[in-house]
């Protein structure tokens, strides 16, 4: 078992580079942990980082922009967004400051570490008591659309309202960092004909495994820790488990029932399933 294992993961470094953007990025220094922030987030960026993070058929979307609530215009307080969050079928006020200031431990700093870390401080903050948001609703909060159009905060009490129809100031200055990100995703979207949620995850997985290969100087030379962080990613993202792939490649029974998964989980077409991101991803041919 741990040598199908280390061959399925040296089956998904290999595809470290199509993964990244459908071509090969030159040299750079090497990374290693550290703590990283994600400081020039947009309040569409971490919007679409939690739906990758919460799966494919996740639909969050922002509903008012940081230069439309009540809160953000009130002296002392910071720029805040509303966002209706899919995954508990509720609306939500964020700070884009405290976004922005979330710091996590890996390889890289990118939109989807931070997504993936804010939903660690929410299940947290839950698990600590606090369903509405945390305490104060200092961060962020849950609200609830009331009399007027207003949005109420659960924790603070704080209004927001939508009194202007306007754009998100900080899409407009469309940062490189965006445009490329939105690239590698078109790309990854054509190339396996997936949605733009489940190509963006495949990106992030991409970006994870390529951090890996340049921490260490063997690709071969995975720590454990490694293998078992990129497996759970690939069951996340797939629906497909370690067992699954191994049966898959000896059983041709196995293989369509692992096509169905992959297929129910990502809504992909089974054609491209077959013909691409399960030999390419899980070496099953």
């Amino acid at each position: 078992m741990k040598m199908k294992k280390l061959a399925l993961t040296a089956s998904v470094l290999a595809t470290a580079v199509i993964l990244n953007g459908c071509g090969g990025g030159g040299g750079g220094s090497s990374r290693d942990y550290g703590y990283y922030s994600s400081p020039y987030i947009t309040a569409n960026g971490f919007v679409n980082a939690l739906n990758s993070v919460d799966g494919a058929y996740t639909d969050s979307e922002v509903i008012l922009y940081t230069n439309e609530t009540e809160r953000s215009r009130l002296i002392g307080q910071e720029d805040w967004f509303v966002i209706y969050d899919d995954k508990f079928n509720e609306y939500k006020a964020v700070s884009l400051q405290y976004i922005r200031a979330i710091t996590y431990y890996s390889y890289y700093s990118s939109n989807y570490q931070t997504a993936e870390e804010f939903r660690n401080i929410e299940n947290s903050d839950i698990a600590a008591g606090y369903v509405w948001g945390d305490l104060g609703g200092d961060d962020y909060e849950v609200v609830t659309l009331g009399p007027g159009g207003y949005f109420y905060g659960e924790e603070s009490g704080y209004a927001y309202e939508d009194e202007v129809e306007s754009t998100d100031v900080n899409l407009m200055a469309a940062e490189a960092e965006m445009k490329k990100l939105a690239k590698k995703v078109s790309n990854i979207s054509y190339t396996y004909q997936v949605s733009p949620a489940t190509a963006l995850s495949l990106v992030s997985l991409g970006e994870k495994v390529e951090g890996m290969i340049q921490k260490g100087a063997n690709q071969e030379e995975l720590t454990a820790e490694d293998q078992e962080v990129l497996l759970n990613d690939l069951e996340h993202l797939t629906g497909l488990t370690l067992e699954d792939a191994i049966a898959a490649g000896v059983s041709d029974e196995a293989k369509e029932q692992a096509l169905d998964k992959i297929a129910s989980k990502t809504g992909a077409n089974r054609q491209v399933l077959e013909s691409k991101l399960l030999p390419e991803l899980f070496g099953i041919k």
